[in-house]
């Protein structure tokens, strides 16, 4: 598949040569492998020797295994001077974050990046990494991103255009069909990239339906039990037809079918497995600001979609919305 480059890359470039770890977080196939894969090229094109650079993926158990019996002696063995260790899935291995501490603490030598998948799962890896580590997430294409992917002049194109706008000097131009049928494209399937990359629109759909039942299966079911399986999807759709709006715990709990207290439970799980963002109003009085309800988006709206069963293309005012938040994300 063609290598689309990610406006990450410039974050983690910037770190390379710094102590500190490198974690990549970020949704389930949203390129951070690749990512990943990519950093090693760059430290071989600035001279660092391959055998100083050790790429481990902790999906394979046995690597796994090895690394949590003892990591100090994992580390020891590959190390001989000055180490890259590229840990790949890092939400796999059993109180990553003490490890990780014990292994920056122990080996000066040693430059550890890092990539999850799950933010619940890495929870604890920040707190022992307090003062150690540099997030970098890694969501579906943002639209310039997606604009590369697909045609790397149009993108050339908006950045112009939107470079013209904050200036003041604004032109009509003859582009404006094309790149809104780009973005008629993006809020239809979303931004994950093998998806964006996927020329059959049937294809698309299917994608899509595959990645949210490995979403369930994987980040859901396997963390908090099959039981809930239902009551996390009978949420998502809920939300996904309230993008937007204020939401309330009482009327999510009357809409989904599911109890209130695991609606309660349920939305900051969904949150830090990089579905949807809860967003908290903003008012100048604390208390104020405490009591009004938030508002939820999510962070792809071809999953939205997919929850939505909804794949006409219609663009709604919610879509654009969510569109609208998630270029504005920070």
């Amino acid at each position: 598949m063609t290598y689309v480059s990610r406006d990450a890359e410039l974050e983690i470039k910037k770190w390379l040569n710094d102590k500190e770890v490198i974690l990549i977080r970020g949704p389930r196939q949203s390129g951070k492998t690749t990512l990943l894969e990519k950093t090693r090229e760059t430290l071989l094109t600035k001279g660092v020797d391959e055998k100083d650079i050790v790429l481990v993926t902790f999906e394979d158990d046995l690597e796994r295994m090895k690394f949590e019996k003892n990591p100090k002696e994992f580390i020891g063995f590959h190390q001989s001077k000055k180490t890259w260790f590229l840990f790949d899935e890092a939400q796999y291995v059993k109180d990553i974050g003490k490890k990780l501490k014990l292994l920056y603490d122990s080996y000066p030598n040693a430059k550890f990046i890092v990539t999850g998948s799950s933010s619940f799962d890495l929870t604890e890896l920040g707190k022992n990494l307090v003062g150690r580590v540099i997030f970098v997430d890694v969501l579906p294409f943002n639209f310039l991103e997606f604009l590369r992917a697909k045609s790397p002049k149009h993108e050339k194109k908006l950045i112009e255009l939107r470079a013209e706008t904050l200036t003041g000097k604004a032109t009509e131009t003859g582009f404006l069909d094309e790149l809104n049928a780009y973005l008629k494209e993006y809020l239809k399937y979303g931004a994950y990239p093998r998806i964006a990359l996927e020329q059959d629109e049937s294809k698309k759909v299917e994608l899509l339906k595959t990645l949210f039942l490995n979403y369930v299966e994987k980040d859901v079911v396997a963390r908090f039990g099959n039981k809930y399986r239902e009551p996390a999807i009978l949420l998502l759709k809920t939300l996904a037809a309230s993008v937007g709006s204020p939401v309330k715990y009482e009327t999510l709990s009357q809409q989904s079918g599911v109890s209130y207290n695991e609606v309660k439970t349920m939305l900051p799980l969904l949150q830090d497995s990089f579905v949807i963002n809860i967003i908290q109003p903003f008012h100048a009085n604390i208390s104020t600001e405490i009591r009004k309800n938030p508002k939820v988006y999510f962070l792809d709206n071809g999953f939205r979609n997919n929850l939505l069963g909804d794949f006409s293309g219609n663009i709604t005012g919610q879509a654009l919305e969510n569109f609208i938040y998630c270029e504005l994300r920070p």
